[in-house]
């Protein structure tokens, strides 16, 4: 594995990680950091918890030997779903960017970064 590809990889895990933490912990330090409301405590519980079980995949996956292993696209799966998900909620008007677009532009560059160095890594070992 690529150096480049694991410290993303490690990113990837301290952001979902943190965000995890305070949706599970603290999710008054959330609304207040993005100026939105968490409506359902449950809902917020849950989504913290797979939060926090995605940044235990990153993390996994940056342990790995093999850049272009199943769990390194698992997490350019997550994100890249969340891309999709912020684009659209900010797009529809759902909410608006101090609560939509941080997260998307995170989320999108760290989408190209897993994209691009995966890609480098399967070139380098004849895969592609």
């Amino acid at each position: 594995m690529t150096k480049k590809l694991q410290v993303t990889l490690y990113v990837i895990a301290a952001y979902l990680a943190l965000f995890g933490i305070l949706f599970v912990f603290a999710p008054g330090v959330f609304e207040r950091m993005t100026q939105s409301t968490l409506p359902d405590a449950k809902l917020t519980l849950l989504y913290g918890v797979y939060t926090l079980i995605f940044a235990f995949v990153a993390l996994m996956a940056a342990r790995e030997k093999e850049a272009a292993s199943k769990l390194s696209l698992t997490i350019l799966i997550v994100t890249a779903g969340n891309v999709i998900v912020f684009a659209y909620v900010l797009m529809t008007g759902m909410e608006g960017f101090p609560q939509a677009g941080p997260p998307l532009i995170v989320n999108f560059i760290l989408t190209v970064l897993l994209l691009r160095f995966r890609k480098g890594e399967a070139r380098l070992t004849g895969r592609e």
